[in-house]
Parts: C-alpha cells; sequence; structure tokens
C-alpha cells in the first residue's frame, strides 16, 4: 500500500504560498473563505424576504423550496462571474515585483509537490491492486498532459456551473435526487463549498504552464543527479 503522506511536507508548503497569493490578490487569507460564507448568507437572507420563481430549469423544478431556488440561482449568476474577476485580479498584479515574488513562489511549491507525487506514485509495489494501478495511472496521465489539468479544472468549475442550471430531479426515485432536493441547510454547505473551490481551482489554471515548465526543470536536474551518481558507481575503487 503506497503512502501519500510522502508528499505532506511539499503539500503544506503549497498550502502557505497559496495563502500568501490570497493575502496578495485579495487582501486576506480568509478572503475565499469569507466571500463564500457571506454569499451564501445573502442567499438565505434574500429567501426569508422575497419569493423566487427560479431563473433557470433546476431552480424552477418541482420540490424546490425558497431557500433551494435562491441558493442556486446566486451560485449560478456570482460563479459565472468569479472566475473572469479572478483573472483580471491576477493581470492587474501581474506586474508587481512583490507579487511576481509570491506567485513564482507558488509554482515552484507546486511544481516541486508534483514531482515527489510522481516519485511516489513510480516506487512500485508488486502488490498493488488493479484500482491502485488505475489510480496511479490516471495521476501519472494528470501530471504528464497540461492539456487534461485545464481540461479537468474547466469541467469541475464550469460542470457545477452547469449542473444546477440544467439538472433537474428525479421524481420517481427520492433517493436519485438527494443530492439537489436535499435539506437546504445541507445544500447551504454543498454550495458554500462550491464557491470556495473556485479560487484554489482558479489559482492552478493560471500556474499550470509555469509550474509543468518547473517541474521539467526538475526532472531534468533529477536525470542529470542520477547520470552523475550511475557514473560514479562505476568508477573502480
Amino acid at each position: 500500500m503506497r503512502n501519500y503522506n510522502l508528499t505532506k511536507k511539499e503539500g503544506k508548503v503549497v498550502a502557505e504560498t497559496q495563502q500568501a497569493l490570497y493575502r496578495a490578490l485579495f487582501g486576506s487569507v480568509n478572503f475565499p473563505r469569507n466571500l463564500s460564507i457571506f454569499l451564501v448568507g445573502i442567499s438565505l437572507f434574500m429567501a426569508t424576504l422575497v419569493l423566487h420563481e427560479g431563473w433557470f430549469a433546476t431552480s424552477q423544478s418541482q420540490g424546490m423550496s425558497n431557500y433551494h431556488r435562491w441558493l442556486y440561482d446566486v451560485y449560478v449568476m456570482v460563479s459565472i462571474f468569479i472566475v473572469p474577476l479572478i483573472y483580471l485580479r491576477f493581470r492587474q498584479l501581474e506586474g508587481s515585483v512583490a507579487f511576481r515574488r509570491k506567485w513564482n513562489a507558488y509554482i515552484r511549491a507546486y511544481a516541486q509537490y508534483q514531482f515527489k507525487l510522481k516519485q511516489v506514485v513510480e516506487s512500485v509495489d508488486d502488490d498493488r491492486s488493479g484500482q491502485q494501478k488505475l489510480s496511479d495511472s490516471m495521476t501519472r496521465h494528470f501530471l504528464k498532459h497540461p492539456w487534461f489539468q485545464y481540461l479537468m479544472i474547466g469541467v469541475v468549475i464550469y460542470g457545477c456551473i452547469a449542473m444546477y442550471i440544467w439538472v433537474t430531479p428525479f421524481t420517481s426515485s427520492r433517493g436519485s435526487s438527494f443530492w439537489i432536493l436535499a435539506w437546504w441547510p445541507i445544500n447551504a454547505v454543498i454550495i458554500g463549498m462550491l464557491y470556495y473551490i473556485q479560487f484554489p481551482l482558479m489559482l492552478r489554471w493560471l500556474s499550470i504552464a509555469k509550474i509543468q515548465e518547473q517541474y521539467g526543470i526538475l526532472q531534468l536536474k533529477a536525470v542529470r543527479e542520477n547520470s552523475v551518481n550511475n557514473m560514479v558507481e562505476k568508477i573502480p575503487n
């Protein structure tokens, strides 16, 4: 069984550099969390005051409470603008030396994390299960192909938005529609989490090319070190 705790140290550095970016971009490390709480709170507040019929197919579905409608529709409308606003804010600060320093620290930290993850994945275990082999294969594919990373992040961000626009519950089965028609406090937590994850995902999306470049440098360095070590081992005593 592979021990992914071997990447814990690198993951901690990534989290620290990511927080530094939040502070530089938004003025506070807790901005994504605070904004998520505020948006969910304002949706619930509006639901207590204003009857809402829903703007999209999901919120107009049968069985939706007023809380569901406000939570879903505000999430869709706000999320459409969050990603471009993060991008514009990034472009605004990109020329700043102080911001670039923090940005480069994040890129180096994430590249080091990916490199360590690759080492962990490629450490061969003879007793790997079929599920573990599939997981390792997907991880290697994700690390190797930047386009796949762009695709996956785009699917997560915009797929979630699309879900709350077009997906409607199955009226024939209560269990199959649980995630849409669940008790509204549960959905409030889910929506809050969806707001929050857009921030780290967007930072990751913006940095994919640079991280891949730094990742390649680390790979070349490792190859050179291995070559030198092999040459040293071949030298007769």
